[in-house]
């Protein structure tokens, strides 16, 4: 794991409910073609509400298409490293 990633890790635990932060998460992990990794931080997610929608479809985009959406620089999502 690499020293940002453990900065975002340690910051998800003070603050779970921040999107931005479980995003680049979840990002960095299907970059390295960790997809289980990626679901557990989704799924452990506190939110009860729904997702607004944006966010369901850039978590649906990174899931499904994998690494190529990770990977896309014309995508809209966040990174482990910014």
């Amino acid at each position: 794991m690499r020293a940002s990633e453990k900065d975002f890790y340690e910051e998800l635990e003070r603050n779970p409910e921040d999107w931005s932060v479980r995003l680049r998460l979840i990002r960095s992990a299907v970059e390295a073609g960790e997809k289980e990794e990626a679901k557990r931080l989704v799924r452990e997610s506190p939110d009860e509400d729904p997702l607004p929608s944006e966010l369901q479809q850039q978590i649906h985009t990174l899931l499904v298409e994998g690494a190529r959406a990770a990977a896309n620089p014309h995508r809209n999502l966040p990174t482990a490293n910014d």
